[in-house]
């Protein structure tokens, strides 16, 4: 039962007993005899009135001192201070009581909640800042370096389009590997930048609804180009009930390509590979 109830259940048996104090004003005037099942009613009633008082007060007391912390002094007059305080008004009652000790614990875990809720605010302000600055740091460290690799790529491709001298098969190749690894850096360079452009606003994520099998296809001959590479049979297998799904389609695209490109290059030599979409 919950306390409120407790507290108002005495009340009960006290508007019964308002009703028979009335009976009996009537009932005990001269020449009116007071019946006695009136005489046993108000008994009755005046015993339960005591017993749920009795037990209301005293579960809510201890109540009271079990959520009391420990410490609150006691006189030895703690039964004169209950009488006094049904006797006397709330703000005239003098002395710490448990409510007291109880109020003082509430403001305390108050305090302490309004201080961690302040310190989780700037400890979130500044973890904001600082993310906002590696972001800054990571867009300006990626465009500089994206300029490097292209003072790199373009000897590569004036080395290799317009042959200004005799060069044999081993420097081809390895001409040809430094091309490749130059685009694969300024591809991951551009992706850097994109990321430092999504922490800081400067780009919005698109809504694009497409379907995944759309987009698996897209990428299909870049995947089977990796895998021809590095000596490997790739089946795909496309859905075309596959569900459609919304997102940036370029972002997510890319995405797809590193993470299913590393996926085929890291696979052991000769391994047969399956892509499916379902």
């Amino acid at each position: 039962m919950k306390v409120s109830r407790r507290i108002y259940l005495p009340v009960i048996p006290g508007i019964l007993g308002v009703l028979l104090v009335a009976g009996l004003a009537y009932w005990g005037q001269y020449g009116h005899t007071v019946p006695h099942t009136l005489l046993w009613i108000a008994a009755v009633a005046t015993l339960a009135s005591l017993v749920v008082s009795w037990l209301n007060v005293r579960y809510i007391a201890q109540r009271i001192e079990r959520l009391a912390p420990r410490g609150v002094p006691d006189d030895g007059t703690s039964g004169l201070r209950s009488v006094a305080s049904v006797l006397v008004p709330p703000q005239i009652s003098r002395g710490p009581d448990e409510l007291d000790a109880i109020e003082g614990v509430v403001d305390k875990l108050s305090s302490a909640v309004a201080a961690a809720e302040a310190g989780i605010s700037e400890r979130e302000r500044r973890f904001e800042a600082r993310s906002q600055e590696y972001a800054m740091l990571l867009g300006n460290v990626s465009a500089a370096a994206a300029k490097r690799i292209e003072e790199v790529r373009l000897p590569l491709h004036i080395l290799l389009e317009n042959r200004f001298g005799d060069l044999n098969e081993n420097q081809e190749e390895m001409l040809g590997a430094a091309r490749v690894a130059a685009e694969a850096a300024d591809a991951d360079l551009v992706a850097l930048r994109q990321i430092a452009e999504l922490d800081l606003g400067k780009r919005q994520m698109r809504r694009d609804r497409f379907l995944t099998a759309d987009l698996v296809r897209a990428l299909r001959p870049m995947l089977e180009a990796t895998a021809t590479h590095g000596g490997h049979l790739l089946k795909v297998d496309l859905d075309p009930l596959a569900p459609a799904i919304r997102g940036d389609r370029p972002v997510l695209q890319e995405a797809l390509a590193t993470l299913l490109g590393g996926v085929i290059r890291d696979a052991e030599p000769g391994a047969d590979l399956a892509l499916t979409v379902a």
